[in-house]
């Protein structure tokens, strides 16, 4: 079985799986290895489930630990080892699947906080970006990127507690953007792979991309007015409404409270609140419009 090696949230990862996503090369000794099991990882067939929702579930027994995804395959998640068993599944999904609620579940883990957010590197600091769905954070921390400053992490962001501030691991240089959104910022759809077969989203790659971790010194919660009019709003939030938007924006909540995962996260999610700011932003939908947003959040900073 033949491995690669790549860094990814700041850990050496050795993967023999063919990521179609472009993951940043790395160098051994591994931290983490992706395998590729021949035969179930789920032996034991009689376990039942102790979470399942949309086509997850989650098994444990003793010291086992599967995730099982619909169409994408079971992966068993041990201490420095994570086995795929990928028998009839989408390649496609798996990726996705690994490299988002596989990852957040054996970040966790570690004692790591894992959101679902967008972060880009200013001037050192990372600033992240989260929304609900439709709110832009994917387009805002590229508007940031286009505008001199670099990616840090699309979709899942992994946070590290040292000492008396927080560090943002970096993820890979690529992000997921729907069709309007890719043709704006990549000027053209042509040579834009699909992120997975029957979804619009499309793959594109981030030239300026920051390596290194870069602590944590300002968290957006987004959102956009329908209208393309009006002023960009920005304004603090208070520690206990920053804490409700960051429960509600954390990665697979219902999944590391199965898991027994949620007390340790919410325990991490106060200490956050208390020594990074969270802000609200409100801004005017339209591209056009980013620069904007962008300055303002700049003048914010």
């Amino acid at each position: 079985m033949d491995f690669r090696f790549f860094n990814l949230f700041g850990f050496r990862l050795a993967a023999a799986f063919p990521f179609a996503s472009r993951l940043k090369t790395g160098y051994p000794p591994a931290e983490l290895t992706l395998g590729v099991a021949m035969e179930s990882v789920l032996q034991d067939p009689t376990i039942p489930p102790t979470f399942t929702r949309s086509g997850t579930a989650l098994f444990r027994a003793d010291s086992l630990e599967v995730l099982r995804f619909a169409q994408a395959g079971d992966f068993r998640v041990q201490g420095d080892r994570i086995e795929a068993f990928l028998e009839g599944a989408r390649p496609d999904l798996a990726e996705l699947r690994f490299l988002g609620p596989v990852m957040s579940y054996w970040l966790e883990r570690r004692g790591l906080t894992t959101l679902h957010t967008s972060a880009v590197a200013v001037d050192g600091q990372a600033v992240a970006f989260l929304s609900r769905h439709g709110g832009g954070k994917s387009g805002l921390a590229a508007a940031m990127v286009r505008s001199g400053h670099s990616l840090l992490t699309d979709d899942l962001l992994a946070l590290e507690e040292t000492g008396d501030r927080w560090e943002v691991r970096p993820s890979y240089p690529e992000m997921r953007m729907w069709p309007d959104e890719a043709a704006w910022f990549a000027g053209s759809l042509e040579g834009l792979p699909l992120v997975q077969r029957d979804s619009e989203k499309r793959r594109v790659a981030i030239g300026s991309f920051q390596q290194n971790p870069a602590p944590l010194s300002r968290i957006y919660v987004a959102s956009r007015r329908p209208e393309t009019a009006g002023e960009v709003e920005i304004h603090p939030l208070s520690r206990s409404e920053a804490l409700i938007e960051l429960v509600r924006h954390s990665f697979s909540p219902r999944l590391m409270e199965a898991a027994g995962l949620q007390p340790a996260r919410l325990d991490r999610l106060a200490r956050l609140v208390r020594s990074v700011p969270v802000h609200r932003l409100v801004y005017p939908s339209g591209f056009e419009r980013l620069p904007l947003v962008v300055a303002s959040i700049i003048k914010s900073l």
